[in-house]
């Protein structure tokens, strides 16, 4: 018999069977080691005071743990799986429900505000040390660095409050997932959903998160001249991509060293944005790089960056610092290829958001046991520790020797990079 806690559309709620005990600690889950289940532990005991009723059973904690054991389980990616998946007995142990209904569940998804998760992940990622080591010119600057931008996921099912598009197929509706990636620490540090609200451009959500004294990269796709002037106004700078229709108007043409030539800088400017008739730009000094470099397909074309930076930063440095902006595009493709992200399964907006902060939590934890940046092998090797194949203890050599390997790899390629550009030199001299 399905019981209810209290009235309207988020009554249905699971009994808690008399038998069933309290979950177990997760000392046997081993998702991030026991030096950091205590952590995970008491932030648990805090999500179990809220919405509180006296019939409730199936709590914030609960979910919490059936999303995250879905995600280490990449085949869970339904609300039926997830509750086949919460009656298993090694997963059970770690509930205080007989199996989360997947009706239930869909009712949590909708009731409970997953701003609630926010100081849990804010508390892991302050135990995060920086995992993207770089030298050189990069070091210093890339601590500061933060990418904004957004990506399109596709939902289940026909959901009012999203976006509707059409293509061959049909129609389709998708929400906007706003990201501001940490360069220093290679995960998440802002996240923001967007449906059909106005805002599905990312610009408001690129403002929200501006702080002082960051470095923000952006394509020119978010870029508004609204935008610029909220991060200088808020004593940060960016580096930024431009359409060529933005008009620019140069003071001061600098002249180019080796290490910019080197780099396909191609002209380094200083001057204003001069705006339109209907568009008033930020006023003061801005440096304008154009970059040549060559597309996938074999195509010369030209990037043309704005940077508020100032002019002691070298131009290859403000070429290199934008390059740093693909790592957002390849957590996009994290998301949806190797966290099995492409299709939304939750139906409320709460759900869909929730889910996104589970996946930032999962990936945060996977980095604090293995003080690695995030990554698809990381991901499938903590899978095993969470099926209780292995421990975390035994997946380490391994994840830190693929890590040694795909260095070894990106430098191998650099230097044949460099050595194309020296040769292509000679032949034109």
């Amino acid at each position: 018999m399905r019981d209810r806690v209290g009235s309207g559309k988020h009554a249905r709620i699971a009994r808690r069977s008399s038998q069933h005990p309290r979950r177990k600690e997760l000392d046997g889950l081993q998702l991030v080691g026991r030096k950091y289940v205590r952590v995970l532990e008491a932030y648990l005991e805090r999500l179990r005071a809220f919405y509180p009723h006296p019939n409730r059973v199936l709590f914030y904690d609960d979910v919490l743990i059936a999303y995250l054991l879905a995600f280490f389980n990449p085949a869970v990616r339904s609300l039926r799986l997830i509750e086949d998946l919460s009656r298993v007995p090694a997963i059970n142990r770690h509930l205080s429900v007989d199996a989360v209904r997947r009706s239930t569940l869909s009712d949590a998804n909708a009731l409970f505000d997953p701003a609630h998760l926010l100081p849990l992940i804010d508390d892991l990622r302050a135990r995060l040390p920086n995992l993207r080591h770089t030298d050189g010119d990069l070091a210093t600057l890339l601590d500061k660095v933060v990418a904004i931008d957004g990506s399109f996921f596709r939902l289940a099912a026909d959901v009012e409050w999203a976006l509707r598009a059409s293509n061959k197929h049909g129609e389709s509706r998708y929400v906007r997932l706003n990201l501001a990636y940490s360069l220093r620490t290679g995960q998440s540090v802002g996240c923001e959903l967007s449906g059909d609200d106005g805002r599905h451009e990312g610009t408001v959500a690129a403002a929200s998160f501006i702080e002082p004294d960051q470095i923000y990269l952006f394509d020119s796709g978010v870029v508004t001249f609204d935008l610029l002037r909220t991060v200088r106004g808020r004593g940060g700078a960016f580096v930024c991509s431009l359409r060529e229709q933005v008009n620019f108007r140069c003071d001061t043409q600098r002249v180019l060293d080796d290490k910019a030539k080197e780099a396909g800088v191609i002209g380094d400017r200083v001057g204003e944005l001069t705006g339109s008739a209907c568009r008033t730009p930020p006023p003061g000094q801005f440096r304008e790089v154009r970059v040549a470099y060559t597309d996938r397909h074999g195509t010369p074309r030209t990037l043309r960056l704005l940077t508020s930076l100032p002019v002691d930063v070298p131009a290859h440095v403000v070429a290199a610092l934008y390059k740093q902006r693909w790592q957002i595009e390849l957590y996009f493709r994290w998301l949806k290829v190797h966290a099995n992200f492409r299709h939304l399964t939750s139906h409320s907006e709460h759900g869909v958001t929730l889910s996104f902060y589970v996946a930032v939590i999962a990936q945060l934890l996977i980095s604090l046991q293995t003080q690695l940046p995030m990554s698809r092998y990381g991901v499938s090797m903590m899978n095993l520790v969470a099926n209780g194949t292995c421990d975390v203890e035994a997946i380490l050599p391994i994840l830190e020797q693929r890590h040694r390997e795909r260095l070894t790899e990106r430098a191998r390629l650099a230097a044949k990079k460099r050595q194309k550009q020296k040769q292509a030199k000679h032949a034109e001299a």
